[in-house]
């Protein structure tokens, strides 16, 4: 079966599987779940071929890479939104079908529900799509023309599907806004390289290790509730250590002087955007694992932290994060109460607690969230849409 991926991606990772002489110039818009399924679905044999975008390219520019089993088709993302929005993504829908029609895949799947699983629709060949977002929430949390049109993108595109699963039970909800087709659930999932990062001798001890991975600090993310949940806590355990990680979290950086400006001092790093590898070895020396957004699907931190047996608090009312946790590894709080996320912390701070909660967050990772039970569930589905 040859498989195509339609949707963002990160080139640099993928670059062992193309040819040795191949010169990659740009790294894609990001995208680490389909990074994740295109390295899946070629362990396990298949031929695969990507359609992608971004806006490191100018308009008319495309570029093509190849190996053995992966083949990889990218053009160009206009820069600024306007442009977009006039033609609602009209030139990236062009270029992705036109990929798409020319490599021939026998099905191909597209993540998100813009103009990624419009063109792979438009395509004529089989399509699951994969939603990973609500956009009626999205557009809740950032109010503006562009995710209004982004939405508008997205009822059409959902208008067309035939078949489609979203990452968690909160975005399937999200979805029956815009089509009466039942989506199954399939969550997002991490490769056995971060799951080989669990320390089952790690324990608790004078210098806990609280660590928050977020890429942007204000509006949902919500960072600066923990930060003042962890200045609390820290009154009870003052050897304890909150490192901050992702964009906007490095010194001189939005946390940084958000910290400065309400005179937070204490232990706190500053560490920023960090390479994939380099993030997860930080992230395994953790202790807990503070997530305080407002709303999230299903966030691959948290599926890194539990496949690492590390304890989670996130939000009771967090979007899909209730159902990643609803069998442990974790605990909910209300995540707009700063002394309600700082009692937490004390609880997940007695050894033998966060002992328990660690082995019950590695064992429903292995269960929901590892690679071998997520690709199977996809490939089943794309045997249902084949077959369809």
């Amino acid at each position: 079966m040859k498989i195509g991926i339609c949707g963002p991606i990160f080139l640099p990772l993928l670059a062992k599987h193309l040819a040795s002489d191949s010169v990659i110039d740009i790294k894609g818009m990001g995208g680490t779940p389909v990074n994740h399924q295109i390295t899946a679905l070629l362990e396990k044999g298949f031929e695969v071929h990507v359609y992608s975008i971004t806006p490191e390219l100018n308009v008319g520019e495309e570029r093509e890479w190849h190996g053995e089993k992966l083949h990889v088709y990218v053009g160009c993302s206009r820069k600024r939104a306007r442009h977009c929005c006039k033609d609602l993504f009209q030139a990236e829908r062009r270029y992705l079908k036109n990929a798409i029609l020319k490599s021939k895949p026998d099905i191909v799947h597209a993540h998100w529900q813009y103009e990624w699983g419009w063109a792979a629709l438009d395509s004529g060949v089989p399509t699951l799509l994969t939603c990973h977002d609500s956009p009626i929430e999205v557009l809740k949390s950032q109010t503006d023309l562009y995710r209004l049109i982004r939405l508008v993108v997205a009822a059409i595109c959902l208008r067309k599907a035939k078949h489609l699963t979203a990452v968690s039970p909160y975005t399937a909800k999200g979805l029956t806004f815009f089509t009466k087709l039942k989506a199954a659930v399939i969550p997002n999932f991490e490769p056995a390289g971060v799951f080989s990062l669990y320390d089952a001798n790690k324990t608790v001890g004078n210098e806990i290790n609280v660590t928050m991975i977020n890429n942007g600090f204000h509006k949902r993310k919500n960072v600066a509730k923990g930060v003042k949940a962890f200045v609390e806590y820290s009154k009870k355990h003052p050897n304890a250590q909150l490192n901050l990680y992702g964009t906007e979290h490095g010194i001189g950086e939005d946390a940084y002087k958000w910290c400065e400006e309400n005179n937070i001092k204490g232990n706190i790093h500053f560490h920023g955007e960090k390479p994939f590898a380099e993030l997860m070895t930080a992230l395994s020396e953790a202790h807990i694992f503070m997530h305080t957004s407002l709303e999230e699907s299903c966030p691959m931190v948290l599926i890194e932290a539990m496949a690492m047996g590390i304890p989670v608090i996130a939000g009771e009312e967090a979007g899909g994060i209730p159902w990643m946790l609803e069998n442990g590894g974790g605990k909910l709080v209300d995540i707009n109460n700063e002394h309600k996320i700082a009692a937490e912390l004390l609880h997940l701070s007695s050894p033998e607690f966060n002992h328990k909660v660690s082995n019950t967050a590695r064992e429903v990772a292995l269960k929901m969230f590892s690679t071998e039970v997520v690709i199977n569930q996809y490939l089943t589905a794309y045997k249902e849409v084949l077959s369809a």
